[in-house]
């Protein structure tokens, strides 16, 4: 009998915390911000639907965030094309210090200019570097202060819609 009531209880547990994971789910919130290097600026609600959306939030004098730009650069040249923004966001440093720091890096994804810290504070950021995969329908998939994995990534990249081959092969199958 008490068996029966433990995996009662476990069964309870486990479904109200899947119940309660749904029920906080957490969306972006839009934002707009200069793109470095450009008179354009970059609003996030404009690709939401669009793209997979990895927001990096750092600074040029973070160590940690220095160590992160070689798997971001990874991550971008290997997903950008399959549906994945990298949208770096800089805190509240000079647009001069982040574009020589940035082209010492070789950044090829989007740097965008927090000059006052705003959005990162909206976000609730505590320390740098600070990630959220926003997904397709924006919600926030992943927060950390490391970047999600890239299973993670994959299991939520846009589906593409079948090419006329993927099309073939699957119809002779």
């Amino acid at each position: 009998m008490k068996k029966i009531i433990t995996i009662l209880l476990l069964l309870t547990t486990a479904a109200c915390a899947q119940t309660k994971k749904k029920e906080n789910s957490l969306k972006y919130l839009d934002f707009e911000l200069p793109i470095l290097n450009s008179t354009e600026s970059f609003k996030l609600s404009n690709i939401i639907g669009k793209k997979l959306i990895l927001l990096n939030f750092w600074t040029t004098w973070c160590p940690y965030c220095v160590k992160e730009i070689p798997d971001l650069k990874a991550l971008y040249e290997k997903y950008n094309e399959k549906g994945l923004e990298i949208v770096a966001i800089n805190i509240g440093e000079p647009q001069q210090e982040v574009s020589k720091f940035v082209k010492a890096k070789e950044v090829g994804y989007m740097i965008v200019l927090d000059k006052k810290g705003e959005v990162a504070r909206n976000y609730g950021v505590r320390g740098i570097p600070t990630n959220f995969l926003v997904g397709i329908n924006g919600e926030i998939i992943f927060a950390g202060h490391s970047l999600p994995e890239e299973k993670i990534i994959e299991d939520n990249l846009p589906k593409q819609p079948a090419t006329k081959t993927e099309k073939l092969k699957k119809e002779r199958r």
